[in-house]
């Protein structure tokens, strides 16, 4: 009988401390955090950063380098203009601006020039002349070197210095026939200035006394031919 007991009470202390152990296990497993997979780790979406909006500055600075809606504004020609010495010593002069025929140029003191029939000529004798005729666009070149050839044909043998003018106020011709005879030299001409508007020029020199005071600012007041619309300075 006494077994008996010993037998059951040793069975219900062990299943006492089964019991407990089981508990400090559930205990344990409760307090000890589970270790995060992999899986759970959040993921930071990579979102692209919204681009900047211009800034104002560089903005502005587009504005401001629009160009003009006017545009460039025609430049004035002074009344009057000092040209230096010219080749051979000839002393420096200043000219005055005057209006032709659609065009302008710089008239010095010994000359005058008819703003009708475009001559410019020697206040002194105006035997010495040149004709300006004002040239309009598609102009035929060939054509007009024929007819300058018969025009001074009557005056001498015709040679053709066109191109390249040395030493000389033009500075180039795209055509230049001249011939000399008794009653001096003819020169006919065709040339354009720096805006590319072209002149014709038929010019008597009668190889007299005034020749010096004729031939150097001749040329020089052709070589300042503009056309009107590319002056005028106000209140000419």
């Amino acid at each position: 009988m006494k077994k008996i007991w010993f037998t059951t009470a040793t069975s219900i202390l062990l299943s006492a401390s089964i019991l407990g152990a089981c508990s400090n296990n559930e205990t344990a497993n409760e307090a000890e955090p589970t270790a995060p997979s992999a899986a759970a780790t959040p993921v930071v979406e990579a979102t692209a950063a919204p681009e900047p909006s211009a800034a104002p500055a560089a903005t502005e600075a587009q504005e401001s380098a629009s160009p003009d809606d006017t545009g460039p504004q025609a430049s004035e020609r002074p009344k009057t203009r000092t040209f230096g010495e010219q080749e051979g010593g000839v002393s420096g002069q200043t000219g005055t601006l005057e209006q032709g025929d659609g065009y302008s140029l710089y008239v010095f003191e010994d000359f005058t020039l008819d703003a009708q029939s475009g001559r410019l000529s020697l206040t002194e004798d105006p035997a010495y002349y040149a004709d300006i005729e004002h040239l309009p666009a598609g102009y035929d070149l060939a054509a007009l070197k024929q007819q300058g050839q018969t025009e001074l044909s009557a005056m001498g043998k015709v040679s053709d210095h066109s191109g390249e003018l040395f030493e000389h106020p033009l500075g180039f011709a795209d055509l230049y026939l001249q011939a000399a005879g008794d009653k001096g030299i003819e020169d006919y001409m065709v040339w354009k200035n720096q805006a590319g508007e072209a002149f014709l020029f038929r010019i008597h020199n009668p190889k007299g006394e005034l020749s010096n005071k004729f031939v150097p600012w001749v040329m020089v007041s052709l070589a300042t031919l503009e056309n009107s619309d590319f002056m005028v300075e106000k209140g000419l």
